[in-house]
């Protein structure tokens, strides 16, 4: 045999050698790939099984939280904390814990951090929270102490507030009754449809006080009088005129056989509701005057003063006025002279058009003389009649 044909045998015997291991390589390595699938098959059955069941309990520590149940928590916990995966589900309900805290929920996180330290007194981390949780707790109730004693002295000072408007409400406006028994302010007691107003009073008692102190003269009389006052109201002012007279007729002592009385003529004007300035001329008066009197002769003059009118006190109302006579400057015998009076109105009838009132006022007259001071002082008791202003 020749030696090329044995050397192409040998080559390819090698050949043939060297194809069968590769063949069975190929198999082996088909079949390692197989087992490894199959080993990380296995393996990653059992982890996505625990990774199921951890997180139903995850979803069931969301619902005892969402629901504010410590109870509903502590049998989930309590259920689960001899399982090796336990400390999943601890870590996951102190998560929430501390969302709690971040949202200053601390009375369900206290409950809950509680729960957990009772399933696992060795959560160190649960203890010291709860120390946190009870701290933050206590300057809650701190602040929420001092915000609602600020609300009841909001609300106590409303209640004064309203009990105050309630009594000018009262005071200023007309009240009606609804068939409910509610009250209804109906219109304001000083509101005005008529622009114009007018007042007459008859004095059927005056009794004046009359004293010189220069001549220790002292003496008391009876007398009448009348007034009359007219009033109109523009939108921003209003304009009027007060005129009267009074008679001192009737010595009841100290008579000197003098008749005594005064008059008035004084326009008014007024830019507020109750304030008026007042400018006029006023008479006051002594006749049959002879030696056997200390008193002042009659005085002619200007006056200039203020007034107050329309003062509502209850039902009744209140006026009053104070001048200053100018003509004292002419006399001699006189440093001054002023007059003045008070009027208190209390209504007895009231008809579709005109009020009857009872008025009770105070008059007085001043001298003050070179010698002593002279004063006219008086009580008046009138019936009056006034429009009713609608």
């Amino acid at each position: 045999m020749s030696t090329s044909i044995i050397l192409f045998r040998r080559l390819r015997k090698v050949y043939e050698l060297v194809y069968s291991k590769m063949v069975i390589m190929k198999k082996n390595k088909k079949i390692l790939t197989c087992l490894g699938a199959v080993f990380l098959i296995l393996s990653a059955i059992p982890a996505f099984a625990i990774d199921a069941y951890v997180t139903v309990i995850y979803r069931k520590v969301d619902i005892a939280f969402v629901n504010k149940s410590d109870a509903d928590l502590n049998v989930i916990l309590s259920e689960n904390n001899t399982d090796r995966n336990y400390y999943l589900v601890e870590n996951y309900t102190m998560k929430k814990i501390r969302r709690l805290i971040i949202d200053e929920d601390y009375n369900f996180a206290m409950k809950a951090d509680l729960v957990v330290i009772d399933n696992n007194l060795e959560n160190m981390e649960a203890v010291d929270l709860y120390a946190t949780i009870s701290e933050a707790l206590e300057k809650q109730k701190e602040q929420e102490r001092a915000i609602e004693e600020r609300r009841q002295y909001e609300l106590a000072r409303f209640q004064a507030e309203k009990e105050k408007q309630k009594a000018v409400l009262v005071k200023s406006y007309e009240t009606v009754q609804t068939p409910e028994g509610d009250t209804v302010y109906s219109r304001s007691k000083d509101e005005k449809y008529t622009a114009s107003w007018w007042n007459i009073r008859f004095g059927m008692f005056d009794g004046t006080f009359v004293t010189d102190t220069d001549n220790s003269y002292n003496s008391f009389r009876y007398g009448i009088s009348g007034d009359f006052t007219y009033e109109y109201t523009f939108d921003t002012f209003h304009i009027g005129i007060d005129a009267g007279g009074q008679a001192v007729l009737l010595p009841f002592s100290g008579d000197d056989k003098t008749m005594l009385g005064d008059f008035e003529v004084v326009p008014k004007l007024g830019f507020t509701k109750h304030l008026q300035f007042r400018a006029g001329f006023a008479g006051i008066l002594r006749m049959n005057g002879g030696d056997e009197t200390t008193l002042h002769e009659s005085l002619f003059s200007p006056v200039f003063g203020l007034g107050l009118h329309h003062v509502n006190i209850g039902k009744a109302v209140f006026s009053g006025h104070a001048d200053y006579l100018l003509g004292h400057l002419a006399t001699d015998d006189l440093k001054a002279a002023a007059r003045g009076g008070l009027n208190l109105a209390m209504p007895i009838a009231e008809m579709e058009k005109v009020k009857v009132t009872f008025n009770m006022g105070l008059t007085d007259t001043l001298y003050v003389k070179e010698s002593g001071i002279e004063n006219r002082a008086g009580v008046i008791l009138a019936i009056g009649a006034e429009n009713v202003i609608k």
